[in-house]
């Protein structure tokens, strides 16, 4: 069953419960009412048979042995009835000894009970000769009962037919109702019943550039956005795969180039001398070894996975000094290191690579003997150069995957250093940024939440 079904289901459903409540309370507060007014009516006449010498029911009694009516009651039937009303005698054991619009009233213990007694009332309702009577006793001082009837099938009559009127309103509230939630339902879920058919699409033919409904300020306005923004992220994350692998199709294509190349030389001649032979082989592995870094840097950026390594508190100023020490080593170049304690939340071997990469690339556009700087604050670092500095055109792209400037083509590397501090600063919810120092070189600042703003 559709959201609208259900929707308009549990509409009328609602409605209905609420119409009966609403109708049996009216038919049982009517019916009351009714009952009431009619008692109202025999305590009237009931009244007139309590008097303490017992002269009004000996009145109506004769009277309805000779077949004559009070003076001051107004005449009915030629029978001496009073119009609606009947009265029936009884004589102390119970018999019914007179009656007046009425052939006879049935009599019940409760009503001997009072004729044998002399004294207290019962209200009932009883059936005779086929009609519907609302019956009173009365106990008369001087001994007997008199039971005043009135007719009550003309108010049963009211009662069962307000009950059909009840029914009918019931069952066209509900009607009424499951067409209104209906239609509700139906402007309601168009909406998502749009987001749906795109979603399908997308399934089905594995496109992202759905045309999603236009969203409003509801839930489901804000799926719509949401799912907007998800289909448009997930474009962005496609166009960057592709661009990746076209991107990673090139790189690789030089190193695999001079590989072939220099497999091919050692094939075709085999008479080589020895210091030709041993510079082919040290390229060899220089190929090779380029060639491994940037498939592993390639499968990281492809997968945003850094060895699902955990996080913990690590020092940056230890961090640096670690780098410093490892590019001193190597490269021969002066780092110096001004560092204060930095403590912060983090993966080690993430921000050593990422804190690596900008000290390298320092010392690789860094012309000896000028040295490297590396300035370390809470949740802040700062790497400088007095290299070329950084040209205007490359200022928006020096992030991006596998982009090199014009001067950085002669030098090896994959053009993806960057790229990488770029995401490791990310993942830790930090940001790096590129510009020229004023003295001239290029200086790379990385800016981290500080721990205090952690907690």
């Amino acid at each position: 069953m559709t959201l609208r079904g259900k929707i308009a289901i549990a509409m009328a459903v609602l409605t209905a419960v609420t119409a009966i409540i609403v109708a049996s309370t009216t038919y049982v507060v009517t019916d009351q009412r009714v009952r009431t007014e009619v008692d109202r009516y025999l305590d009237t006449y009931a009244q007139r048979f309590q008097d303490p010498d017992g002269r009004q029911a000996a009145m109506t009694c004769s009277g309805a042995a000779n077949r004559r009516q009070l003076p001051s009651v107004r005449r009915g039937d030629d029978d001496g009835s009073v119009e609606g009303v009947a009265f029936q005698c009884l004589d102390r054991s119970g018999d019914s000894v007179a009656t007046i619009g009425v052939i006879d009233l049935p009599i019940n213990a409760q009503d001997r009970v009072i004729a044998a007694a002399g004294r207290g009332t019962q209200t009932r309702t009883v059936t005779s000769d086929g009609a519907t009577w609302r019956v009173k006793t009365v106990g008369i001082a001087q001994g007997g009962a008199v039971q005043v009837a009135r007719d009550y099938g003309e108010t049963n009559r009211v009662l069962s037919s307000l009950k059909i009127w009840l029914f009918l309103v019931v069952v066209a509230a509900s009607a009424v109702s499951a067409l209104i939630g209906w239609l509700i339902a139906r402007r309601s879920t168009k909406p998502l019943v749009q987001l749906t058919n795109a979603a399908e699409a997308v399934a089905t033919t594995g496109r992202l550039d759905v045309e999603v409904p236009a969203a409003g300020k509801d839930e489901p306005g804000r799926l719509a956005r949401s799912f907007a923004l998800m289909l448009s992220a997930l474009r962005q994350s496609r166009d960057q795969q592709q661009q990746l692998v076209q991107d990673a199709g090139h790189e690789l294509r030089t190193p695999l180039t001079s590989l072939r190349m220099n497999v091919e030389t050692l094939q075709r001649y085999p008479d080589l001398s020895s210091e030709t032979r041993d510079a082919i082989i040290i390229d060899l592995q220089s190929e090779t070894k380029e060639l491994g870094a940037l498939v592993d840097e390639l499968v990281q950026l492809a997968t945003d996975t850094w060895d699902d390594e955990p996080e913990e508190q690590v020092s940056l100023d230890q961090i640096v000094e670690r780098v410093a020490d490892r590019t001193r080593r190597r490269t021969g170049r002066v780092v110096e290191v001004d560092a204060e304690s930095a403590p912060m939340f983090g993966r080690p071997r993430e921000l050593t690579r990422a804190i690596g990469n900008l000290v390298d690339n320092a010392a690789k556009f860094s012309e000896a003997p000028s040295p490297v700087e590396v300035i370390v604050r809470l949740g802040f670092v700062q790497v400088k150069d007095h290299g070329p500095g950084i040209a205007p055109e490359d200022q928006e792209h020096i992030f991006d995957r596998f982009y090199r400037s014009a001067d950085a083509r002669s030098k090896p590397g994959s053009g993806l250093g960057l790229a990488i501090v770029d995401q490791i600063v990310r993942a830790h919810s930090g940001k790096v940024t590129g510009a020229n120092a004023p003295g001239g070189g290029a200086v790379f600042t990385i800016q981290f939440r500080a721990e205090s703003e952690s907690d």
